[in-house]
């Protein structure tokens, strides 16, 4: 994998002369810029292409894992402090857990997040300068109070990233840098598990694992990278299962319900995506014991999930979902805004997260919008033509209806937010493209056997001797490395 050819060296060419010029993409005048996040990243495309090794199907899985990795990491740098989606509402979190695990507190003073918010340039006008950033030095959390809910778990990761940088180095850089990284590395192992699992949804993963706009979501402090995570894991034994590569036995209901648990942690309502493994035709499981199985680990994942949440008390707390909203029956009396913000749901799939990785920006690149979109739906095209998993009827409905109703879920649940929704708007706002991305996942599942009994070019497209895994990588790296440049040249910086 190590060796460096010819290849090697002209794909690591191209790149370097693709950071170097990719300012012409911009309407703004072309200037040469060498910075140190452009030494930065051309050290990244070296190492990786030494890496990478597209010429062996197998080795899909590690190639993800070192893009996501390096690229990641990269991007956790060159991003501006607090620019990632709600960073500044997850980093107390973080914080929080890295001073007093398990539990919050009513009243929880974060000394270090309060020397973050000071170099936060987007919420803060009277931000300091990059001196006061590189000296200001840790200080420890006054926590007091009674318990007011848990921590959530899906921090950790950044904990130990931010706790591990108080232990290297005094500086609070230093842990916010390695905070966002340790998100990444976790990421990445959950996309080589996805893909090291998957027998027949490869390439679907790997295109949402490595896809620009989750790698700028990923590259931060979020959550979204464990419901990303949960997303591919459930849908590899899904597909495995489905296709009847696999039987549903105890290793594969326990190891998909512990993943749908993860959503508890992330995107609550995905939680009762567990209920598919209950409603499978008879020839899916092993013995007829599998199904009341998984339906029982099902129905523990919503209890474990219903008290994490606070639906079920077990003292006094807030509830991290029900937030003061209007709630579930004001929509089922008042449902035009719930109908509205679904139908807006493919503008912010495309918009907000497919076209749009970069926020923050001082000028959009229409060439890199283009291009996230062509290559994204390019892709998931062939991918949909070359599925070859037939969803049982049943199934189909269920699957299809269920999803319907998270995304309901998720809206209701969003309207619990003031910033983004007041009882009487016309729609609900704030709900991101990107809370769509386990069911932007399935659509291959749902077309794929159209294309394949209506469409002829779908015998073509699923030919086992096609070049499109390697196509696939290609195109994925080299629209990293375009939109990370066009990044470094355009975010606000403060």
């Amino acid at each position: 994998m190590g060796v460096i050819d010819k290849t090697k060296i002209r794909n690591i060419l191209i790149a370097i002369f693709l950071v170097l010029f990719s300012r012409v993409f911009l309407a703004s005048l072309f200037q040469f810029t060498i910075n140190l996040k452009i030494i930065l990243l051309i050290i990244s495309i070296v190492i990786y292409f030494i890496l990478f090794d597209p010429k062996d199907k197998k080795k899909l899985p590690i190639n993800a894992f070192f893009l996501i990795i390096i690229f990641g990491s990269v991007i956790s740098v060159v991003k501006p402090v607090q620019y990632g989606l709600d960073e500044e509402s997850h980093l107390p979190n973080v914080i929080s857990i890295s001073d007093s695990p398990i539990f919050k507190y009513s009243n929880e003073k974060l000394e270090d997040y309060n020397s973050v918010f000071k170099y936060d340039a987007l919420r803060n006008p009277s931000k300091k300068d990059k001196n006061y950033w590189f000296n200001v030095e840790h200080k420890k959390s006054k926590i007091k109070g009674v318990r007011v809910g848990f921590d959530n778990p899906a921090f950790i990761p950044s904990a130990i990233g931010w706790n591990i940088g108080r232990l290297i180095s005094k500086k609070v850089f230093v842990s916010y840098y390695l905070g966002r990284i340790f998100e990444v590395i976790v990421f990445a192992i959950l996309a080589y598990l996805a893909l090291k699992i998957s027998k027949v949804f490869r390439e679907a993963i790997y295109l949402f694992s490595t896809f620009p706009a989750v790698l700028y979501i990923i590259a931060g402090y979020h959550y979204d990278y464990l419901y990303f995570g949960a997303s591919l894991i459930a849908l590899a034994l899904l597909t495995n299962v489905l296709s009847e590569k696999n039987k549903v036995d105890k290793k594969y209901a326990i190891a998909f319900q512990c993943t749908t648990l993860l959503f508890a942690f992330s995107k609550f309502p995905f939680i009762l995506t567990g209920s598919l493994f209950s409603v499978l035709p008879n020839r899916y499981y092993k013995d007829k014991k599998m199904r009341l199985f998984s339906s029982l680990l099902f129905l523990l994942n919503l209890f474990i999930s219903f008290i994490y949440v606070g639906i079920i008390k077990l003292f006094p707390s807030g509830s991290s979902i029900s937030g003061e909203g209007p709630g579930l029956f004001y929509f089922l009396t008042h449902p035009l805004p719930l109908l509205r913000t679904l139908f807006l749901a493919p503008h912010g799939i495309i918009n907000d997260f497919i076209s749009d990785p970069l926020k923050y920006v001082s000028e959009k690149s229409a060439f890199l919008i283009a291009a996230s979109i062509f290559t994204f739906f390019f892709i998931l095209f062939i991918i949909i033509l070359r599925n070859k998993i037939e969803l049982p009827k049943f199934f189909k409905y269920y699957s299809l209806l269920l999803l319907l109703g998270i995304a309901i879920l998720i809206i209701v649940a969003i309207s619990g937010d003031p910033r983004v929704y007041h009882t009487g708007d016309i729609v609900v706002g704030g709900v991101q493209g990107r809370y769509y991305y386990y069911i932007l996942m399935f659509l291959p599942l749902y077309f794929g056997t159209w294309f394949h009994k209506k469409v002829g070019i779908a015998d073509i497209a699923q030919s086992e001797d096609s070049n499109f895994d390697t196509s696939l990588q290609y195109a994925l790296i080299f629209l990293n490395i375009l939109t990370i440049s066009i990044g470094i040249y355009t975010q606000i910086q403060g």
